[in-house]
This record gives structure tokens, sequence and C-alpha cells, in this order.
């Protein structure tokens, strides 16, 4: 059963978030634009586009992301290959245009809250609800835009519609102050109406609609950016806020999360994700479609010869790929830290599989059926590792979540882009909770998620083994303070492969007290690893703790310094 997305989005999302200023005072001027509250949706429409832009969610978020970690890479001659390989610059636009994007989105969420209070609404809460998503989403895309290009010198903060040259060119503010304005406004749209109601609603109905912002989302990016922060009783607390409202659950069957068919179904435990869907009218790059089927799925069709994406010949690119080291890690339970028994081969024979956690096997590629391009005839079957057999074997990996058979194009599949599950709220508990010295409390908490992977496919399993000692089944000892920040860092990459959020989690994340982990995985974690397991083509540098940013903006605007390395 698929989502509907909010009303009268559909439209407003095709055009490239342009509610700019001039448009804005001409319109404002001749047809009496944000006056009725037919405006006032239509703007905060505007705002909400951004989100499926294909400079933000719909390509760029999952094609860029994944060169700057350690645990993917891409192939190829495309520019997603030259990051991978470390060759791109402050001129490569995919990795720049999430910049101008964001800001526009800003731009439009500034324009709603200045103008739609002064609007006559039939309910004051309607009003409310309209003028917390735009603080919201402000927040949202600040967040982003610190996080990928504020790391040394932060970035301009934009809260004023933008209204002639004089105030055109904001220059960078320091990380702390961006800190500051994003919590506010994460705050002002978690909050109260006078009535003691949520400005934002607890919850979507899943089955009506999606894509718009709750309250609940509100609070979990706030328990996000705590985290980030390493502010731990706020980042426990609020997660503890989402968990205990029970308005989200665990779907019982991991794989069903990324069931195209079972989408509205799975909002149960999506908090925050951007929702997708089959646009036949429209063209690929303008589309309401997704392009992670695509990008991420191999250039073949599943065993059998059902469509992995809306490619003309049913495939994948076959160009973003997983590190072998990474999906062994878990496969072979390198860290002891209960993922299988690594005693058991499961390569060939599937019904060995029970030994090792459910989330490798649904996440990870273990084969694919070649087919020809002109005839359609099925061909060869090629494993991946961790498979074997077959007619011939790939060593690197593929992400296995987002299939589409019905897909489109290559670009409009209905995948949709997950940002916040109920996982999140567990895991940044345990993250935060262990860095407080509760360990028990964080034990419970990754247990949680442990406790949904062993249901499996209704077959429970005997892993991943729990980490706490009041659970019968557990990893039987108990883990220093180090050792499960780095359990939560690769629990967190098993749980959220393909999401996004790996690079994020090398950056913000410690090793020790002294050493980032990003550095502690490129200096030392991935030269002690087998040369046969590592892809030099993935390319970890000091430079890609950034991201560069537009040539085009540091030369326009003094305030604004590039980040080192470009």
């Amino acid at each position: 059963m698929k989502k509907y997305i909010l009303s009268l989005l559909i439209g407003t999302a095709l055009l490239s978030s342009c509610l700019d200023v001039d448009i804005v005072d001409r319109v404002e001027k001749e047809d009496g634009f944000f006056k009725t509250e037919d405006h006032a949706l239509a703007a905060i429409n505007g705002v909400y586009s951004t989100l499926y832009a294909f400079a933000y969610h719909k390509t760029n978020w999952a094609i860029i992301l994944p060169t700057y970690e350690d645990a993917m890479f891409s192939t190829g001659n495309a520019v997603p290959a030259t990051v991978s390989n470390n060759t791109h610059s402050a001129g490569s636009a995919p990795v720049v245009n999430f910049w101008g994007e964001l800001y526009n989105g800003i731009k439009n969420a500034n324009e709603v809250i200045a103008r739609v209070p002064s609007i006559s609404f039939k309910s004051e809460n309607d009003k409310n609800r309209i003028i917390a998503e735009a603080y919201f989403l402000r927040a949202l895309y600040h967040y982003d835009l610190m996080r990928l290009y504020g790391g040394v010198n932060g970035i301009p903060i934009v809260i004023e519609p933008v209204t002639g040259i004089e105030n055109a060119y904001v220059p960078q503010s320091p990380a702390s102050k961006v800190y500051e304005q994003i919590i506010s406004d994460f705050e002002y749209a978690a909050g109260l109406n006078d009535d003691d109601t949520p400005r934002l609603p607890k919850r979507l109905d899943p089955a009506y609609t999606s894509g718009r912002v709750t309250n609940g989302a509100a609070h979990a990016f706030l328990a996000e950016v705590y985290l980030t922060l390493g502010r731990w009783e706020d980042a426990a607390r609020e997660a503890q806020e989402v968990i205990s409202s029970e308005q989200y659950t665990f779907v019982n069957d991991y794989q069903n999360l990324w069931d195209i068919e079972q989408e509205s179904l799975a909002q149960t435990e999506h908090i925050f994700s951007v929702p997708f869907f089959r646009d036949k009218d429209a063209l690929a790059d303008q589309s309401l479609g997704s392009n992670i089927a695509h990008l991420f799925n191999p250039a073949g069709v599943q065993v059998g010869g059902k469509l992995v994406s809306g490619n003309p010949y049913g495939k994948g690119a076959g160009a973003h790929r997983v590190q072998k080291w990474f999906i062994k890690y878990f496969q072979d339970d390198q860290g002891n830290l209960g993922y299988s028994d690594p005693s058991v081969d499961a390569s060939i024979d599937e019904s060995k599989l029970i030994s090792k956690d459910y989330r490798i096997e649904v996440t990870f590629w273990r084969r694919f059926q070649q087919k020809n391009n002109n005839t359609g005839v099925l061909g060869n079957i090629v494993t991946v590792y961790p498979a074997a057999g077959g007619n011939s074997q790939e060593n690197w990996g593929y992400i296995r979540k987002f299939i589409d058979p019905q897909g489109i194009n290559n670009r409009t599949n209905e995948n949709d882009m997950p940002r916040l599950r109920l996982s999140d709220m567990y895991l940044i508990r345990a993250e935060a909770l262990n860095e407080l010295g509760k360990y028990t409390e964080a034990c419970q908490a990754i247990d949680m998620v442990r406790e949904r992977a062993r249901k499996a496919n209704g077959t429970e399993r005997a892993y991943p083994k729990y980490i706490g000692s009041d659970r019968p089944d557990n990893i039987g000892r108990t883990l220093t303070k180090q050792e499960f920040r780095w359990l939560v860092f690769m629990e967190r990459g098993l749980e959220f492969a393909g999401e996004q959020k790996r690079w994020f989690d090398l950056i913000r994340m410690k090793y020790d007290e002294n050493t980032q982990m990003y550095d502690y995985i490129k200096d030392t974690f991935i030269p002690s690893r087998p040369a046969a397991d590592v892809q030099k083509q993935g390319v970890m540098a000091a430079r890609k703790k950034y991201f560069p940013i537009p040539f085009a903006e540091v030369s326009r605007n003094d305030g604004v310094q590039q980040n080192p390395g470009y």
C-alpha cells in the first residue's frame, strides 16, 4: 500500500525551490500572495520541495555521501568515482550543489516564518503548524549544511528574508552559533500551542500521508544534534522522549522495512523519511521518484529475472560498492561482538545463515543474474561476497535494501529515503549512556535493536548475541567504555548500512579520547585489514573530512572561507 504525500506537494515539488524574493514581492503586489490559508499552504509546500530536489535526497544524498566514507566506494569515471578516489574539486557539481539547494530551502522557510503570522486562519493551530514546519525545515537544512561544509569555519546562518544585496551575502558563523540556531529552531518546532497541544502532530497516519514533519521528528533530530555535540544527557533525554511517546514501534521483520510494497506499514518505525513515488508523467530528473535503486544495485536482475529498478533493462548501475572488509567484519564476527558463529561457512548452504546476523543477508547482495540488454535473455548467476558458487564471483558487495521492480526509469523509483528510525533513538541512547558511565542502561538500549534483528523473518536466531548480562544469550563479557563506543559505531554501521549515516559517524565520533574515529579508521584500522579486502579506489584523506564550499560562493562572499584541501 503506497503512502500519499502532503496535499499540493506533488505540484509544488516540481518547482525547484524557487520562492525567490523578487518573485515573492511581485506576486504579493500583483496577486495578493501571502494573504490566505491556501497561499500559506502553497508556500510551506515550496519549503518541503527542497527535500525532493535532485541536488538533495533524490540523487546527490545517495550518490555522494557513500564516496566520502570508509565502507563504500564508487567505480567508473563519473564524479562519484572521482570523489571516491579523492580527485574531486570545489567545482564538482554533485558535491557542492547541496549548498545552493539547501540555502534555497532556508530562504523559502524564512519567507513563511516572516509572512504567514499575519494571515488570518480559521484555526490558529493550523497556522502554528505551518510556521512550526518552516522552523523544522530551516533547522534541518542548516543542520545538513553545517555537517557537510562547516567543519572548520562554520556556515552562514540565514534567518531573515533576503530583501536586497545588503543582506544577500551572510558571513560564516562558528559552529557553536550555528548549532545554537539549529537547536532553537527544532525546539520551536517541538513546542506547544497556547492550548498545550503540540504545534506539530505527534505522528502522521501512515495509511494516509507521510512526508510532513512531526513532533516526534523534531525531538528525534534534537537527540541527534545533541549527540553530534557530545551533550550526552540531552541526547539521551530527547531520544527517550521519542521512545516513551509510544508513537513508534519496530517492524518485526527487518527486511520488511525495505519491501517496496510495505513502505506505508514501515512508517510505524520511520520517524522521519523522505517519501518518493513512481511519477510516470514527469521527466526523470524532475520526477518525484528516487534514484537510489538504480545507484546501489548491481548491473543485473534478481535470480529468476525479477527486476531491481526502473532502469530500461531493470538493472542497477553497479557503481556503488561495499568494501569486503566491512561485510567480513560482521560475517566472521571479527570483533567478537556476537554477530555470527565464525566457524560456520554459509557461503553456499543458505540453511546455515541462521548462524549469522539476519541483517547481513538482508543488507548485502549474495547473488544476482546477468541479463542481455538486447534480447532480455537471462544469463550467468553471479555470486557476491559473502556468497560463493555460481558462474562467477565478485569480491565487492552491493547494498540490497533499495529495490523497485516496478520503477519507471533510473531516477523514478518508489524507494523512500530514511533519515531517522526508531533504531536511531535506541542507539543514540546506548551511545550517550555509555559516555555517561551508565553501562547497564546502555546495554539495555542496544539490546532492543539486537532483539529485533534476532527475530529474523519469523524464525528466531541466536545471533546477534545480546550485550547486557541481564539477557541470557549474551556475549559473555563486560565491555570497557571504549569497547562499547566501538560496538555502537559498528552496530550503527550494520543497522544503517546504505542509509547515508556512516560518514557523519566517522566525523563526530571518537575512537578514544584523543583520536577522531575517521583518523583511527584511516590510519590504523584500514591498514590492518588484508590487502585483498580493501578496494583502493575508496580513498580516505584528511580533506574528505569536509565538503568543499562552491567556488562561486567563496569568490563572491568575502565572509566565506574555503575548507582545507580545496
